[in-house]
């Protein structure tokens, strides 16, 4: 560039981004100067300013400002890596229900100690973990030292003792903290797991002794120097025996010839190839050349709910990359509408028109096909019991919106992707990004599995996902292998608005029974 000329412009750049414009060992720098145009880019940190100077020197002055825009996407995303990457804020509302037997303690015995567990723990630095072992009798001892234990009954941290009650009030106050459109659109899940309890590293079981009115208050936890933490991880080997206990029990599996396959970072990646499938496209021409709605809800005695559900997995445009792919789910939501309001099977279904021609450019790279912000838990119940796996129930409520995902944002993972390893894993970001990822799910195989019921409401659809997947948590550098599994009652908008407490509540413990009736088959 000698003899050309340049400019020079002076930026103020927040003085806490500092450490992310230099970057390691300078490496931000470096980036910046290499953008073509640049002459040079200097920048001082002043720790005693609330702004520093970047100084950059190009051939024109369009070149100093994608340097100087370089920087401030790269603080936009740390901006919002809150809000995308890390796990949801506390809920609300938290409460753990126990079903214990009156004067009875839990025993604790180090994970190395216990066996049967079902769960996957992980690392907690250098900290002990202990399992839940059995019940035992309360001693004369174990009697003195609970009438120590405040019985602070207001406090969410304590476990109460179970009942229908105590689970209403909880929904109510749950249901009390959404608005309008939160409660058309949250989300219900029932996830089966186990507590494990972090400590110290200590040779031999730890008791946790109930307080004189059965509860246990947090005084119990820090008498014995332990935290109570949720694992929903399960081991593989859990995996055939579930799948063989729910064909036992009547359930169908809606998606068995197209498990989905997905990357969870707090959003949603997947590989098109996979989101294009012959059944998927068979599905397409299937509804597109259906003439009523009975073709169009696959001509099967399935309830229309199930069937509807089963053919979204298929037809969704976020689940399927075919051109007509939309079209076709309007005319399986006007079918479904038009079944559940008693039209006749032979009923005209919606002209759609021809199947669209499939361009060579339908396998596009991996596309981000949800992003979820504003999450929030605004209830977590759990259910601690004596059984090899308890189960947590949580409402969820989020918005979708795509703008929220920054193009620097959609480089570094599309970057990831195209590196990612043999089995398919995505590898994390690094630190120069500004992006910091805590958690990384690989979903291999998600299996979705429907059974009607009946309860005290009336008849309704139970849903339970199992997802076989490896995960990455934090600096974590080798994949874990695990199960996660959900389940809910499928609800639409409408049911879901006008969703009570009570009915809530009933469909808790039927989700309960059916899963202990499942484990115990």
């Amino acid at each position: 560039m000698y003899g050309q000329r340049c400019v020079s412009r002076v930026y103020q750049v927040e003085s806490q981004f500092a450490g992310l414009v230099i970057g390691a060992k300078g490496a931000g720098i470096r980036e910046l100067r290499d953008i073509s145009g640049v002459v040079d880019v200097k920048f001082v940190a002043r720790r005693d300013s609330e702004t520093s100077p970047l100084t950059v020197k190009a051939t024109s002055e369009g070149v100093c400002e994608e340097v100087y825009n370089t920087v401030q996407e790269k603080i936009r995303s740390v901006d919002r890596k809150k809000m995308m990457f890390t796990k949801a804020p506390k809920p609300p509302v938290t409460q753990i229900f126990i079903e214990i037997k009156e004067n009875m303690k839990i025993c604790l015995k180090p994970k190395s100690e216990v066996q049967n567990s079902k769960i996957i723990t992980r690392d907690a630095r250098g900290k002990g973990i202990f399992l839940f072992s059995k019940y035992e009798c309360l001693g004369l001892e174990d009697g003195l030292s609970s009438l120590q234990i405040t019985n602070d009954h207001a406090n969410k941290m304590d476990w109460l003792q179970f009942s229908e009650r105590d689970l209403i009030d909880s929904l109510n106050k749950s249901f009390s903290k959404m608005n309008k459109e939160e409660r058309k659109a949250f989300d219900f899940n029932m996830t089966p797991g186990k507590f494990t309890f972090i400590g110290n590293n200590e040779r031999g079981g730890k008791q946790i002794i109930p307080n004189r009115c059965g509860n246990i208050a947090k005084e119990a936890f820090k008498a014995i120097n332990v935290a109570p933490v949720y694992s929903n991880a399960l081991k593989k080997g859990l995996y055939p025996e579930v799948t063989k206990n729910l064909q036992l029990l009547g359930f169908s599996n809606l998606n068995s010839g197209s498990p989905e396959q997905f990357t969870i970072v707090h959003l949603l990646a997947g590989d098109n190839q996979e989101r294009f499938s012959d059944e998927k496209k068979k599905a397409i021409e299937n509804v597109f050349k259906a003439k009523t709605i009975i073709e169009v809800m696959g001509n099967t005695h399935m309830y229309p709910k199930i069937a509807f559900h089963k053919i979204s997995l298929l037809l969704h445009p976020d689940k399927n990359s075919h051109p007509g792919s939309t079209d076709a789910f309007k005319k399986l939501q006007h079918a479904y509408q038009e079944m559940t309001a008693g039209k006749s099977h032979s009923t005209k279904a919606l002209n759609i028109g021809k199947v669209p021609d499939i361009k060579a450019n339908v396998i596009r790279p991996p596309k981000v096909i949800s992003v979820k912000v504003q999450k929030r838990k605004v209830a977590n119940i759990t259910f601690f019991t004596s059984n090899i796996l308890d189960m947590r129930m949580a409402l969820t409520t989020f918005k979708e919106d795509p703008n929220k995902l920054t193009n620097h944002v959609k480089d570094v993972l599309n970057e990831c992707w195209d590196n990612r390893d043999p089995e398919g894993g995505i590898l994390t970001p690094d630190g120069k990004s500004g992006i910091y990822i805590q958690c990384l799910k690989q979903v291999t195989a998600g299996h979705i599995w429907v059974k009607p019921i009946e309860t005290k409401y009336g008849e309704a659809i139970l849903e339970l996902k199992i997802k076989e997947m490896r995960e990455k948590v934090e600096n974590q550098k080798e994949w874990q292998e695990c199960v996660e599994i959900d389940m809910t009652i499928i609800m639409e908008e409408n049911e879901k608005e006008r969703l009570e407490a009570e009915k809530l509540a009933s469909y808790i413990l039927e989700i309960r029974q059916v899963w202990n009736t499942l484990v115990n088959q």
